[in-house]
Order: structure tokens, then C-alpha cells, then sequence
């Protein structure tokens, strides 16, 4: 169960929630919807959060960034189901979908919030993972060795923190990386993309990490949606996804205006630089001489693209995590736009009805409510040791635990094939990592254990 509290022009506060599950949840929802509770929300939100407000300037935005602070708190959530047994559940759409058998076997633990894992190119034991307060740290799988390599003063509230890794296609060489992360730059929360090396690129745990050099920084006006993927593709280009800058619904409508980085996928050129700026725009992006849109605009229409991977054909699936009703799946085309906040996935978002169609290009899979609430994407599983799943593109839900696979359409412009149960498992699947061998590997927020998908 979640809620969200809203503000119409006059800062008025309405509560809504999902599903109600329980008879406990009923009550809750019940007492959050008395009119003595209304009331004492608003003087709080009055006297308390905006005290220091006087001169009325951003009030609401003011009092939303505190809401999404304290009810987003990534302490606060919970994996549902019975931790200490390690069993996928089938139930609701599960049960009539095609199962595929699979076990998840632990190969490292100690971590603390992890919110990616990578794995250097040509590398199947060691990986590194990002913990969302701020500390990168390797680890090596079936062996119980764990160590940090650099820590960060991040701001780390709600959904931000340390959020995402890429090593530099040739990092056996110059030993480079990339990290995605939020601090406070002139007392504004802002995103930074930096580029760091690695001293010894073939021997990780004894490295240090050294030379920070900044590639971009985008301000944050709310702490969530601030998605946090980096990713390479085989173009050598680094793709960067942002989220739509957060709270609810894109108030600022960023989603539909490329001129922003904010609810965009950008790509760039880490290896120049010009203009002042820590990369090279390339010359083939699709908005390069258009001013419609910023020219580092790969493609834009999105909520928070929190994972993104390039599939074994070089395309890039994209997971974008929804507001009310859907999560989706998005395989991103150049110069393409996605729809939010337009659309949520492929129904109507902003209007609920008749909104413009012309122009959005839709997902290739989505699902609703009664599956989960917050969709984490993840890989293509390329190894013949599970050989049902070889091929196929996994990813889940962070709140329900649940993992699924579906076979990505061949040509572009067709829906997904078909989707397949992994199962409904006790953990907050936050993020996805691959090996070099093509096998899929899962981390659990909650307990900060990595398990690796392996045959049943």
C-alpha cells in the first residue's frame, strides 16, 4: 500500500491511495481521510513546514520537497512475503503466465542499500556496487570478500544518493569510470556525472580511485525522479537518462520539453570535450541542429528512467517507472518521444481522456497496479545455462518482488512476444547486473545481499 498527498494551485492537501489491501489499510486510509486529519495536515503543513516561508516564494514546491523527503524515505520500504524463505510465490496474472524455473543463489552479502551492480568488461567475478549513501564498493562473487573503494558526501533522501556506474568501454586500459550521483552544488540539490580512474584497472580491490573530473551536472527541483543509469553502448557513447525532476504528475512539464536535460535520455561523447563543457555532443544526434530541443536530446517523454540496458542487437531497453496506473517498457529510438506526462505508458495522463496520440511512440510491454509499483529493468540473459531464459530480457518490480522475462519483439515498432513468470520473491529488487559470461545477477535493497539467477 502507498500514498501520495497532492496540492491544487491553492497548496490545498488531498491524500489518494492504491489498492487497499487489508482491513488495517482501510483504517489508515479512513483516519487519513477524516476532516479533523485534513485539518490538522494543513496547519502543520502551514505552521510548521513553511514557518520560515514568509515571503511566500515556492511555497508548495517548498512543502512538497519535505513530503517526498519524509514519505519517501528508502528506510521505509519493506519486501513483502517472509524474508527467511527464499521461494518464488505464483499468484494474481502470475499464475496463467508460462513459469520458468530458476533459483537465486547468494554470492556476496554486507552491502547496504545497493542501487547498481557492474561488472568490469571481460569480467565474471569481481563487481562493483554503489550504495545509495554514498559508497562504492567491490565485491567478488561465491567468496566472501567485500571492500570500499571510494566514499562520497552524497544527499541521500528519498530517491537520491549514489545511484549508478559505467566503466569506460576501454577501462582495462585507461581505468576509467563513471558515476551518477546527487550533493548540494551553491545550495541546490543537483545531479553529477563524473568521470574517475581506477589505479590499477586489472586489480580492483587493491585500487585507488583518484582524478574526479566533472562531466555534467543537472539541478534537482524535488528528491525523487531523478532516475541514475549510466550505460555505454556500442556506439562507445554514453547514454544518460533523467528522470522528470520528481514530485508528482511533471509540474514543471519537463517530460515534454527537450530543451531540458530533465525527462530525457541524452548521449555524448566522454572522450572530448568543447565549449566549456566535460564531453562532446556527436554529431549524428538526431536534434544536433534543431532548436527545439537541447543537442545532447537522444530522446526525451520520460518519467524516471531508473535502469536501461543495450540488448545483444545494440538497442536500448529502457524501464520507465510510472505515476499511477502503469510501469512500462520502452525500446528508445533516436529522436523518438515517449509520451509522459502526455501519457502514463499508453492510456492518457494529462488529459485522463482524448489526449493527443500523434507523435508518441508506445512501449512494447506495460503492466498495472495488480503486478507492482515500481518497475526495476534489467538485462537480456545471454548464457545457454538456463537455456529457457537464454535470450530473453529479465527484469521486475521493487515493490512486489516479482520477476519476469519477455522475448523483445524482433523489429521495431511491434509489442513484446510474449512475458514469462520468474516468480514472486521476498526482496526489493533495486537493480540488475550482468557479467561477461551473459549471466544476470539481482540485488536485494532491503538486505543488501546479491544473488545471481541461476537454473532451478
Amino acid at each position: 500500500m502507498f500514498f501520495t498527498i497532492e496540492f491544487d494551485p491553492s497548496c490545498f492537501i488531498q491524500i489518494k491511495s492504491n489498492i487497499v489491501q487489508n482491513p488495517f489499510s482501510k483504517s489508515i486510509v479512513s483516519f487519513l481521510r477524516s476532516r479533523n486529519v485534513f485539518q490538522r495536515i494543513r496547519k502543520i503543513s502551514i505552521y510548521i513546514l513553511v514557518s520560515g516561508a514568509l515571503v511566500l516564494t515556492n511555497g508548495c514546491e517548498r512543502i512538497q520537497n519535505i513530503l517526498v523527503e519524509v514519505l519517501g524515505a528508502s528506510d521505509k520500504y519493506k519486501a513483502e512475503g517472509n524474508t527467511n524463505l527464499l521461494q518464488p510465490i505464483y499468484s494474481g496474472k502470475d499464475e496463467i503466465k508460462e513459469k520458468i524455473s530458476i533459483s537465486l543463489k547468494e554470492v556476496s552479502a554486507g552491502f547496504r542499500q545497493p542501487t547498481d551492480i557492474q561488472f568490469p568488461p571481460g569480467e565474471t567475478e569481481i563487481f562493483l556496487i554503489t550504495e545509495q549513501k554514498g559508497k562504492l564498493r567491490w565485491g567478488k562473487v561465491r567468496k566472501n570478500e567485500t571492500g570500499t573503494l571510494l566514499t562520497l558526501n552524497v544527499l541521500s533522501v528519498s530517491e537520491q544518493g549514489l545511484l549508478g556506474l559505467a566503466f569506460h568501454p576501454d577501462f582495462a586500459k585507461n581505468g576509467k569510470l563513471y558515476l551518477n550521483y546527487v550533493l548540494k552544488v551553491n545550495g541546490k540539490d543537483t545531479s553529477r556525472v563524473s568521470e574517475w580512474v581506477v589505479s590499477s584497472p586489472k586489480d580492483l580491490v587493491n585500487s585507488k580511485i583518484t582524478s574526479e573530473r566533472v562531466i555534467m551536472e543537472v539541478i534537482q527541483p524535488y528528491p525523487n525522479h531523478n532516475a541514475g543509469q549510466l550505460a555505454f553502448g556500442p556506439d562507445q557513447y554514453l547514454y544518460v537518462g533523467w528522470g522528470d525532476g520528481g514530485w508528482m504528475g511533471d509540474p514543471k512539464k519537463n517530460g515534454q520539453n527537450p530543451k531540458t536535460f530533465l525527462g530525457s535520455m541524452l548521449r555524448i561523447d566522454v572522450n572530448s570535450t568543447e565549449n566549456g563543457k566535460g564531453y562532446k555532443v556527436p554529431q549524428d544526434n538526431p536534434f544536433i541542429k534543431d532548436s527545439c530541443c537541447v543537442p545532447e536530446t537522444f530522446a526525451y517523454g520520460f518519467r524516471n528512467p531508473w535502469r536501461y540496458s543495450f540488448d545483444p542487437k545494440g538497442r536500448l531497453i529502457l524501464a520507465d517507472v510510472g505515476q499511477d496506473l502503469w510501469e512500462e517498457i520502452n525500446i528508445v529510438e533516436r529522436g523518438k518521444n515517449y509520451g509522459w506526462n502526455i501519457r502514463e505508458a499508453s492510456h492518457c495522463f494529462d488529459p485522463k481522456q482524448n489526449c493527443r496520440e500523434e507523435g508518441l511512440t508506445d512501449p512494447i510491454y506495460e503492466y498495472g497496479r495488480e503486478e507492482g509499483q515500481s518497475i526495476t529493468g534489467g538485462y537480456v540473459y545471454s548464457n545457454p545455462e538456463i537455456s529457457d531464459l537464454n535470450g530473453k530480457y529479465v527484469f521486475a518490480d521493487f515493490v512486489s518482488g516479482r520477476i519476469w522475462a519477455l522475448e523483445l519483439p524482433e523489429q521495431l515498432g511491434q509489442p513484446a512476444k510474449k512475458v514469462y513468470t520468474l516468480g514472486k520473491w521476498p526482496l526489493l529488487i533495486s537493480s540488475f547486473g550482468r557479467d561477461s559470461a551473459g549471466k544476470v545477477y539481482v540485488s536485494d535493497f532491503g538486505s543488501g545481499k546479491i544473488y545471481r539467477i541461476d537454473p532451478k
